[in-house]
């Protein structure tokens, strides 16, 4: 069997066909954001270098 046709990415069969995870990369301003999860921004805090973003049931929707 030959190995030259392809079943689909890895990723996609890991992720399924989600929209997410969005990645947003500013490199004239350094700054990185990794949207998880659809959602509006309630509250965020930092950790360790990173901001977190919740919804209002505390779920993380971003990572900055």
């Amino acid at each position: 069997m030959g190995r030259r046709h392809s079943h689909g990415s890895v990723q996609e069969k890991v992720r399924g066909k989600s929209e997410y995870p969005q990645v947003f990369l500013d490199q004239d301003s350094d700054f990185a954001s990794i949207k998880i999860a659809p959602g509006v921004e309630a509250k965020s805090y930092a950790r360790d270098g990173f901001v977190f973003c919740e919804d209002k049931k505390g779920n993380i929707i971003e990572v900055q």
